[in-house]
């Protein structure tokens, strides 16, 4: 029965273990603690000791089975991974370590482990030792009497914790300190030991000299502490001890996930900043083209303040015999109020055109000093510079500007020419404006059916002034509709190119941002559940 509950309990760790590993899979994540963790359920347990150059590692060891198994000195005599197991003598090298068997009671129960000492001068003592951390069931984490608990062992205890192993916290050398000092050294390491660890952890004093001289109290606490483990929680402490593991690297690759989060983040932060550079230009660029639409209307007001002068100086008795002939008056009409304004809006429409091309190459050139200045992009959207620079080295402003104003030519034409082929703006405005020659002659034409009537001619002048202006507001609003078309063309062409240059890539991190949001989730749920101590 407790076997099966057993086999019940590791499966459910291995279960998740195997889950990690999946979600860990796409991260860039070291996953080998986590797969070295799937191997060790069916091994046996490891116990760690763990300490400072010269804090007695491999005395306590040889102390704990009674025999001179390992080097011992005051200078460094461990450098490598030592795993003591059961069985006949000898030595055998393993993956990263040196397996020494001995037929030794204790070792039927674990494999004790000793590790090279850290703080040492060689830096690979300590990765050897720190590497090796994820491995252990148990910790048994060494500090030397004459100097407690130092700065760098409290560091060496919190990626302990970090990788949620248990620890036994043993002062050795406790030989050395009278007995009130040695009460004092156990407050402050136990003290230290809970703010890092922060829970309270077994604390043994010992002194690995004197148990090799005759015995010591406080190795016989510990021996008994750590038969007693095996016996009672020995399986516990190995499921833990990886769900800690997983814990761990969950961690890790929600941090590295949330790394490049926000570097995504940045470069959609990028987008919505060209987003937002592309609708200021647009506001501006519509408010500033009604500029442009005032000049070509000062081309229709100086022709309407020409005709209004043409008719005051014509329309009079004195001037009757000019009246009475039509085409003399439309050719004076013709000559002293039309004069070039079809050549004139020809000019003012052209350059209108002009100017909205070259904003478009404004916009390219805002977007790169954005880029560059106002916003630096991530190195992973380098390539935006690229195609913007490309973008404004082929932008050709004058074929815009042509294409836009055979947008408006054409609009214009159609509406004012009736669709006759071939007339440019200047050609169709002169034409609509023989047509208001040709309105103004019938109205007058009846003036002087009745001239005598001189009441008559004061109110026909002014209806011919309001026909005049009438006429010459619904070619101008006819013209400016077209300008107006042409200026929402140009705008919407513009941004299409413009977004075109960064709205697949800015797609692309959207979707990795959600990628990643949805993998950190998936990480965190996992490590929620990896924080029963043992599920199920």
């Amino acid at each position: 029965m407790l076997e099966a509950e057993a086999r019940r309990r590791k499966e459910a760790v291995r279960a998740l273990l195997l889950r990690g590993l999946e979600l860990l899979a796409r991260v860039s994540v070291d996953t080998g603690p986590l797969r070295q963790a799937l191997l060790d359920l069916e091994g046996p347990f490891l116990l760690v000791v763990v300490g400072e150059f010269n804090s007695g590692k491999s005395s306590l060891v040889n102390a704990l089975l009674g025999e001179n198994l390992l080097p011992e000195g005051p200078t460094p005599t461990t450098d490598r991974i030592q795993l003591l197991a059961y069985g006949p003598e000898g030595e055998e090298e393993g993956e990263g370590f040196l397996r020494i068997l001995r037929p030794h009671p204790l070792l039927r129960e674990l494999q004790l482990v000793d590790t090279p000492g850290t703080n040492a001068l060689l830096a690979s003592h300590q990765v050897l030792t720190e590497g090796f951390l994820p491995r252990a069931d148990l910790v048994l984490f060494l500090t030397s009497a004459d100097r407690p608990l130092t700065r760098s062992e409290a560091e060496l205890l919190g990626l302990i914790r970090a990788w949620g192993k248990k620890v036994v916290l043993v002062v050795n050398k406790a030989d050395l300190l009278a007995p009130e000092d040695q009460e004092a050294v156990a407050r402050y390491v136990a003290q230290g030991g809970r703010e890092v660890l922060g829970e309270e952890v077994p604390l043994f004093l010992v002194s690995a000299r004197r148990a090799k001289e005759g015995g010591d109290e406080g190795l016989e606490a510990l021996r008994a502490h750590i038969t007693r483990t095996l016996t009672e929680r020995a399986l516990a402490l190995k499921l833990q001890g990886a769900l800690g593991v997983l814990r761990r690297l969950l961690r890790e690759g929600e941090e590295v996930l949330a790394r490049e989060r926000e570097e995504v983040a940045k470069g959609l932060e990028t987008c919505q900043g060209l987003e937002g550079l592309l609708e200021r230009h647009t506001a501006r660029v519509r408010r500033d083209f009604a500029g442009q639409v005032a000049l070509v209307a000062q081309v229709f007001r100086e022709v309407e303040e020409r005709g209004h002068r043409f008719l005051e100086e014509t329309v009079r008795l004195a001037r009757l015999p000019d009246l009475l002939n039509a085409k003399a008056f439309r050719e004076a009409f013709l000559r002293e109020v039309v004069q070039d304004a079809g050549a004139r809006l020809e000019r003012a429409v052209g350059e209108a055109l002009r100017w909205l091309a070259r904003r478009e190459e404004e916009l390219l050139l805002d977007a790169l000093t954005y880029l560059k200045e106002v916003r630096p992009v991530p190195k992973r959207e380098e390539p935006l510079f690229a195609a913007l620079e490309e973008a404004l080295s082929r932008f050709d402003p004058e074929a815009e500007a042509l294409r836009l104003s055979g947008l408006a030519q054409e609009a214009v034409v159609r509406t004012l020419a009736g669709g006759v082929g071939g007339l440019g703006l200047g050609a169709a405005l002169v034409l609509a404006l023989k047509g208001l020659v040709a309105d103004l002659t019938g109205l007058l034409a009846g003036f002087f059916v009745a001239f005598l009537s001189l009441s008559i001619l004061p109110r026909r002048k002014e209806k011919a002034k309001r026909l005049l202006s009438q006429g010459l507001q619904e070619t101008f609003l006819t013209v400016r509709k077209a300008l107006e078309e042409a200026l929402e063309s140009g705008l919407a062409r513009g941004a299409e190119r413009f977004r075109a240059l960064y709205q697949d890539r800015c797609e692309v991190l959207a979707q990795r941002l959600r990628s990643l949001e949805e993998q950190m989730e998936a990480l965190g749920r996992l490590r929620e559940e990896a924080l029963s101590p043992v599920p199920g």
